[in-house]
């Protein structure tokens, strides 16, 4: 009697040892499964967004602000201008009267205001504007005067076609 308690005893835990082996080999093949899922798609993340850095950086090539040689220029009149300036003083010419504006165009339905500004270097800018129904660009070349006041002129627009 006592022999089959230690036989039952031991079948028993030898079934408990294959479940508990079986189980964990599940377990961790799941795991190792959605590991290799998180890796490649952090891989993924990674790749995407060394294409948005370089994507990035092919952007603010034109820019004021990273231009060395562009910023380098106002350094040399003695002076700092940096494009958040420049940007003011553009966004300023939107409370002058309509014949002053830099946009060359009649209301049409409501004032043509500058929406966004791009300062590409020292001398030029590019500008949107809109009224609210019809806008368009602006190509704007700017100086600054030893007094740092600023001077616009447009070099070329265009209003974008109605649909």
């Amino acid at each position: 009697m006592k022999k089959n308690i230690f036989v039952y005893l031991f079948s028993f835990a030898s079934l408990i040892l294959i479940f508990q082996v079986v189980n964990s080999n599940k377990i961790m093949t799941d795991q190792q499964t959605r590991l290799e899922k998180k890796v490649a798609k952090v891989n993924a993340l990674k790749d995407s967004l060394k294409v948005e850095k370089r994507r990035l950086l092919n952007n603010v090539y034109f820019s004021l602000d990273t231009n060395q040689a562009a910023s380098g220029y106002f350094g040399d009149l003695g002076f700092d201008v940096n494009s958040t300036q420049i940007k003011d003083a553009l966004y300023d010419t939107n409370l002058l009267s309509a014949d002053a504006s830099l946009v060359p165009y009649a209301g049409m339905g409501g004032k043509f205001l500058i929406n966004k500004i791009k300062v590409l270097n020292h001398k030029w800018l590019i500008a949107n504007f809109s009224n609210g129904t019809f806008g368009g660009e602006l190509f704007v070349k700017y100086s600054i005067a030893a007094d740092a006041s600023i001077t616009f002129s447009v070099v070329e627009h265009f209003l974008y076609p109605t649909n």
